[in-house]
């Protein structure tokens, strides 16, 4: 935990969990300050928490439904403040964004569906109230702070009264809230928007990002869509060079782990980049 338990140290840099961060860390010790572990994994195949032994672990989370108007369940937020104190996680991540919803039947009577991906909120004051209220009971249940990650956009999303950039600087604002931001969402979500992403990120308020998510991304009938399988394009790095000359977030974590073997030459000068950009060269 040399860098992530020292909010005025050089920015770390991990990995998110997969095949290619375990293989990456066997054969590179001393390579990484941490691995980024979901606790969704941790919740199912347990045995995975083994890597801790090894390596730091950050707590990442997509159950909470923060920006959502139906709670997760009292087992689940259980399961992620044990995970939280289990791994020392010196934060959690969790998307604003929203997983569980009203139930389909009519009535709602057999419960709340589970969507089992996280959603794109509709972007309102309304939204913004409740990511605040979701925030305010969820943050008396951990030790750790919750800090939360932009969503894509891949539509228009009905309802929606502001842009992106406008809700992800209201609810900071509202809930005075640490930051993930994911620059592959945010170059996803201004192609899918028209809008200019270098323009737009000299907007967030990025001296709140404690944690930067970077990863592939593609096209699918003119859409952009999320790809933790490819390489990051060169406007994500370019984005992350914006964004280290105003803030010094206290991670980087390069997600690549939906790929089962992602080259381990891309991943090593990737890691490099980045590794340099953040004055760790």
């Amino acid at each position: 935990m040399k860098y992530l338990n020292d909010s005025n140290g050089a920015t770390a840099v991990g990995l998110a969990y997969g095949p290619s961060a375990v293989e990456f860390i066997d054969q590179n010790p001393g390579w990484l300050d941490y691995v980024e572990m979901p606790f969704e994994q941790l919740r199912h195949t347990p045995h995975v928490a083994a890597i801790q032994e090894t390596i730091p672990v950050i707590l990442h989370c997509a159950s909470m439904s923060v920006a959502g108007f139906v709670p997760p369940s009292e087992e689940t937020i259980d399961a992620v403040k044990r995970e939280a104190e289990r791994t020392r996680t010196p934060w959690i991540g969790e998307h604003l964004a929203f997983v569980s919803a009203d139930g389909l039947s009519e009535g709602g009577a057999e419960g709340p569906t589970s969507l089992t991906y996280t959603v794109c909120p509709q972007m309102s004051e309304e939204t913004v109230e409740r990511v605040a209220e979701n925030l305010n009971g969820l943050r008396q249940r951990f030790g750790a702070p919750l800090i939360l990650e932009n969503a894509p956009q891949y539509f228009e999303v009905p309802g929606s009264t502001m842009p992106m950039t406008d809700f992800v600087c209201a609810v900071a604002s509202r809930c005075d809230v640490g930051l993930l931001l994911d620059l592959t969402h945010f170059l996803i979500t201004t192609l899918n928007t028209g809008a200019d992403a270098f323009e737009e990120v000299a907007r967030l308020p990025l001296e709140r990002v404690v944690e930067v998510h970077i990863s592939g991304l593609n096209f699918q009938s003119g859409v952009a869509w999320d790809d933790h399988a490819t390489p990051a394009p060169p406007e994500v790095f370019e984005l992350l060079g914006r964004v280290l000359e105003r803030a010094r977030p206290r991670a980087v974590t390069l997600e690549y782990n939906w790929s089962p073997a992602f080259p381990q030459a891309i991943l090593k000068s990737h890691l490099e980049r980045v590794r340099a950009a953040a004055g760790r060269a």
